[in-house]
């Protein structure tokens, strides 16, 4: 299993970081810094591009093989061996949680709805469920609840999603959906 680790910038020597995405190295900025650490081979450096929010975190994709760093909201699946970005994502994710049974994350999109992602790739996403924010989630018997918020009736309402398939089973978003259907029970996507 590779090794990642957030550093707090930059090392002061040694080689060059890999930047990502790549036209983000042309711009000799600093981003989220990573130290990438293979199996076998020579640990490096990687310069991710913050997305739209202040979240940031890296670690060990679920596949045990790949890293997965989220540099201020956008996600970087990157392939510590060959030090490649296999694919990246997101843009505004706040928040994500470590899951089991499948080994898995949860991202929080923009506090209004949620992301699956497991070893195979993306399990599901769920339908938008809240106007704008979300309060008090909470985790128990296969489901994620919590409350987000209606603007229309400027209120707390509870919203649920099943883990397992990403059902949506009550939302506090009382519009149609912004046009993305949800992904339940549908084949995973590979990511």
């Amino acid at each position: 299993m590779p090794e990642i680790v957030v550093l707090p910038g930059l090392p002061a020597s040694g080689p060059p970081s890999v930047p990502f995405p790549e036209e983000w190295g042309r711009l000799g900025r600093e981003g989220l810094v990573v130290r990438v650490a293979p199996d076998s081979g020579t640990p490096w450096i990687a310069n991710c591009r913050p997305g739209l929010t202040q979240f940031s975190t890296a670690r060990v994709h679920p596949d045990g093989r790949r890293g997965l760093l989220v540099a201020g909201g956008q996600y970087y699946i990157v392939d510590p061996a060959n030090r490649a970005l296999v694919q990246s994502g997101g843009g505004a994710i706040t928040a994500l949680w470590e899951l089991d049974t499948p080994a898995s994350v949860l991202f929080s999109h923009q506090d209004i709805y949620l992301e699956r992602i497991g070893a195979t790739g993306r399990l599901w996403y769920s339908r938008r469920l809240s106007w704008d924010g979300f309060q008090s989630i909470r985790f128990a018997d296969d489901h994620v609840a919590g409350l987000g918020w209606n603007a229309t009736k400027e209120a707390w309402e509870p919203f649920e999603v099943d883990l397992r398939t990403g059902q949506t089973l009550a939302t506090a978003y009382d519009f149609p959906d912004d046009g993305r259907e949800e992904l339940a029970g549908q084949p995973p996507l590979a990511i």
